[in-house]
């Protein structure tokens, strides 16, 4: 479905990300995680063409054989919302205020050239799988959950080959996330799911990514990996999103992510890792055959 081969982001002379790659099935669900600056939402901006003013990408990404890295603005354009979709986090940022969310749904299939009348039943259908009832409310009418349901019947109007999902449910409670999950776990085809919550990539994704550095320094089947972690970083991420007995602290990752262009040469983690020696100075290449990690001294 999606095959993504040494893509490169750069601000200028500054790499943001650094030669990623990975690969993603028809009805995969792949998690990337880490923590915020890892390189997570610029990994997924330009897979959509959405980089910002002054940031380029590089290497290769075709979805069912449409590249999607390098290709003209136009053609970037026909693909986004059709091939390739995204939920962002925060729905009120993409929503248009002066429009009802009935009107935006259909407006996006529309642009790809579907007739106005098909469109709005789409719609209405939409909608009602999603759990919103009111087609013509205006988005700050809605809850925040709502809302969010209104982006995702958006991302899905045009049946897209892959849906990419960045921190879509890190604002709401439990429930209305628990809800919007097994949505996008029913609706989608084929899903990269962007987050630094690991229950919520435990309990929708089958593969993990862990990004670090604008690097992926560790990937594999997700229940092996959360086993069973191999680089420090990972070991780190999943000791701390566990509770320990109560009165104990909860363990934590050392300092904190550098900003860009701030880590270290060598291995990008080794001024927080408590097991770096002079070798962490040259950079780790991924290695390993399903479960890969990129580490001098990896947990045994």
């Amino acid at each position: 479905m999606l095959s993504v081969e040494g893509l490169t982001v750069r601000a200028g002379d500054l790499e943001l990300v650094r030669q990623v790659s990975f690969d993603i099935a028809h009805g995969e669900r792949v998690g990337l995680i880490g923590e915020s600056g890892s390189g997570k939402s610029l990994t997924a901006l330009s897979l959509m063409g959405l980089l910002p003013e002054g940031v380029s990408a590089t290497g290769s990404a075709f979805l069912k054989d449409q590249p999607l890295v390098g290709v003209p603005e136009k053609r970037v354009k026909d693909l986004r919302g059709r091939v390739v979709s995204m939920v962002f986090q925060e729905p009120m940022t993409a929503l248009n205020p002066t429009m009802r969310v009935g009107a935006q749904v259909s407006e996006v299939m529309t642009l790809h050239g579907t007739p106005r009348a098909e469109a709005r039943a789409r719609t209405l259908d939409l909608l009602r799988r999603v759990g919103v009832e009111a087609p013509r409310a205006y988005p700050h009418q809605l809850s925040g959950g709502q809302r969010q349901r209104v982006m995702l019947a958006i991302a899905l109007a045009n049946e897209p080959s892959l849906l990419i999902c960045d921190e879509p449910t890190t604002a709401l409670d439990v429930t209305v996330q628990k809800q919007m999950l097994e949505l996008i776990a029913e609706l989608a085809p084929a899903v990269l799911f962007i987050t630094h919550d690991l229950a919520v990539v435990a309990s929708v994704c089958s593969r993990v990514l862990v990004m670090y550095g604008g690097r992926v320094v560790e990937s594999g089947p997700l229940r092996e990996v959360f086993a069973n972690p191999r680089h420090r970083y990972t070991e780190g991420l999943i000791a701390a999103s566990r509770l320990g007995p109560r009165g104990t602290r909860l363990p934590t990752i050392s300092g904190t992510v550098p900003a860009a262009g701030e880590f270290p040469e060598g291995c990008v983690f080794s001024n927080r890792c408590a097991h770096a020696t002079p070798t962490c100075s040259q950079e780790p290449t991924l290695q390993g055959e399903g479960h890969a990690y990129a580490c001098w001294h990896p947990r045994d």
